[in-house]
């Protein structure tokens, strides 16, 4: 192979231009680099873009976020997307991707709601690109979903709800007799709004449990407690029959008869005569007692007309004139004793068939009879005489109770540790740590007086009974509410079926309530076993919601879970009572904080909601920190409910 050499005029030879160029290797880098530049810009455009579009979306996907969750909040317990929660969850997705951030167009966010009450939203926006422009690329859409729900871990729930006579009005104090419009009647709603939101929210591996304490002057838990737990005898304001006046009783002898002869001769017709002449002494058929008065013994004597003659005696036409002679002895024994007159005083009554469920049989009007006796009866003692002769009436429990031993104080902070009703946890194990069976029955109104005799028992007939200056009724009126319930998982039937029994009656005492709503939801005390733990082994939230359509309001003369306060005094001692006022609601009202906090004190969440009132002081410190509410109708009774049971839920992200 030859090569073209060109001589130079200096007599070298060198390469032509091309061959010059093509061995010249100094200015190749940077060619490369021209022809890289295109490519490479794209590469990095391309990354920046993507950096950029992916920070992008990941702030629309907090601002979904945000607003889901902020829209399911604002639905409380609701279970439609209100125009209210809309705006709410739009503001909080506005409030993380404003307008026009990072340049973005076309933004939008949307939320509805699936069967499940789930809040599904999605989010879009348009990125513009930078430098992939250059390339056409100008834009790129984004989009975004996400989901919030409501979602209960382990739960228990105890409503302790106020179920007074009250409830059967409307929430405007009109009277609506618990008819369409009534408290109890919203209640009733505002119970099930709540168990909705709950069961909405609830997993198949949560567990939830519901629990009831309906109250009034008592509560009716004695199904749920050991017969053990109740004691045996049991004093109450009562009467005693004093069965002390000495009754004698006729007895009378056998009759003895004989036939007596009053004439020898006389004729027929003059013994008919006589016979026939009842003016006669002794032949008129009277009775002559020869014995003295009662109780000595009595003889009775009955003459009467017999016959004119008989066969044997005489003949002729005069004979003997006959009569019969009846006499009977009646003696008069001692056989027992009547009713001298009543003591109205406390009296202890036998209960160890009672508590277990059998009836009591008590008298209830003055004895006819006698007891064999003399002695001082009380009621089931004189009812169970064969011999009394008295009305009686049967008394069957009614399953509520009356607490056991307390002191007489009006602080209870702390709680005195003899204050055994206000104790949450005691296991009874005494006579003062045991409860007490009520029974109406057998209390009696008296006066103030330690013992109050009178000579008869009168009974209350639709007028006032009169004694030492007072209208008084026969009996102190009695309430009893529904059976409470302890936690258990209930479905929404059971729910329905449990709340559309709840009977309005009675006065207003909150501190029994809260005393059971707290014993019954107790991990530590006498169900323990049942609520420590769940089944699933996981950690429980303990939840009281308390509501009441009123103040606390103490009536003294009615018996209640304090017994007769007007005699019995167990919260006042020696000061006189008086009816809903004074230092009774003090004393009551500071008994019920006390309890409240020693429930919080147990890590038990309680809710307060004031119905048809005003927001009572003792509510609002009874509840955790903005936990009571106030409701004045039923509309918002039902809101508060389904936003109680939201916030007790937990609000979540689903995805």
């Amino acid at each position: 192979m030859y090569q073209r050499v060109h001589t130079s005029p200096y007599g070298l030879n060198t390469p032509t231009f091309m061959g010059r160029l093509r061995h010249d290797t100094k200015g190749n880098t940077l060619m490369i680099v021209a022809a890289a530049i295109i490519p490479l810009t794209a590469m990095i455009g391309a990354g920046v873009d993507v950096s950029r579009t992916f920070m992008i979306k990941s702030r629309l996907q907090q601002a979904c976020d945000a607003g889901a969750l902020a829209t399911r909040k604002s639905m409380g317990g609701g279970i439609t997307i209100t125009t209210q929660a809309s705006q709410n969850g739009q503001n909080f997705f506005n409030n993380n991707f404003p307008a026009g951030a990072f340049g973005t167009s076309n933004i939008s966010f949307t939320t509805s709601l699936n069967p499940d009450n789930q809040v599904m939203a999605a989010a879009a926006a348009r990125v513009p690109q930078t430098i992939m422009t250059v390339f056409g690329n100008n834009y790129t859409d984004l989009s975004v979903r996400c989901d919030a729900k409501l979602e209960v871990a382990n739960t228990d729930i105890m409503f302790v709800l106020d179920t007074t006579g009250s409830m059967n009005s409307c929430p405007n104090g009109s009277d609506c007799g618990g008819g369409a419009g009534s408290k109890i009647v919203g209640l009733r709603q505002a119970v099930m709004d709540f168990y909705d939101t709950i069961d909405g929210a609830s997993s198949a591996d949560s567990q939830i449990r519901f629990g009831f304490v309906p109250y009034s002057t008592s509560v009716n838990v004695g199904d749920l407690l050991p017969s053990t737990y109740f004691n045996s005898n049991r004093t109450y304001q009562s009467a005693i029959a004093n069965m002390t006046t000495p009754y004698y009783q006729p007895t009378p002898g056998a009759p003895t008869s004989t036939v007596e002869t009053y004439a020898s001769t006389l004729s027929r017709t003059n013994c008919n005569t006589y016979g026939a002449n009842k003016s006669y002494p002794a032949l008129d058929g009277s009775v002559f007692n020869t014995g003295g008065p009662s109780p000595a013994d009595t003889t009775k004597t009955v003459y009467s007309f017999k016959d004119w003659g008989a066969t044997g005696t005489t003949s002729g036409s005069r004979r003997t004139c006959r009569r019969n002679k009846t006499v009977t002895v009646t003696t008069y024994p001692l056989v027992g004793y009547t009713l001298t007159n009543w003591t109205f005083k406390p009296v202890s009554y036998d209960l160890t068939t009672y508590k277990t469920g059998s009836s009591l049989t008590l008298a209830n009007g003055d004895p006819a009879g006698y007891m064999p006796t003399s002695g001082s009866y009380n009621l089931a003692e004189l009812a169970a005489a064969p011999t009394a002769g008295t009305g009686n009436v049967t008394a069957d429990w009614d399953k509520c109770i009356e607490e056991r031993d307390t002191v007489t104080q009006t602080t209870f902070s702390p709680i005195p540790s003899a204050a055994y009703d206000l104790q949450i946890d005691l296991i009874p194990s005494s006579t003062a740590t045991r409860w007490n069976p009520t029974l109406p029955e057998a209390v009696y109104i008296r006066a103030n007086t330690a013992n109050e005799n009178r000579a008869t028992l009168k009974y209350y007939d639709g007028t006032n009974l009169v004694w030492n200056g007072e209208n008084l009724d026969s009996q102190p009126a009695h309430a009893c509410p529904s059976a409470s319930q302890k936690l258990l998982t209930m479905g929404r039937g059971e729910v329905q079926t449990y709340v559309d029994n709840l009977n309005p009656t009675g006065y207003t005492y909150h501190d029994i309530g809260m005393a059971w709503g707290a014993r019954l939801i107790s991990p530590t005390g006498m169900f323990a076993a049942e609520n420590v733990v769940a089944a699933n082994g996981r950690p429980i939230s303990r939840h009281i919601i308390y509501m009441t359509d009123g103040d606390m309001c103490p009536n003294p003369t009615w018996t209640t879970f304090q017994g007769y306060e007007r005699l019995d005094r167990r919260v006042m001692g020696t000061t006189a009572p008086s009816n809903c006022s004074g230092e009774i609601i003090t004393r009551h009202d500071n008994r019920f904080l006390a309890l409240c906090e020693a429930a919080k004190s147990m890590n038990i969440s309680v809710w307060t909601v004031a119905f048809g009132t005003s927001n009572p002081p003792t509510l609002v410190s009874c509840a955790n920190a903005n936990q009571a509410f106030v409701a004045t109708d039923t509309a918002t009774l039902r809101t508060q409910f389904q936003a109680i049971a939201a916030r007790i839920a937990s609000l979540r992200l689903s995805k």
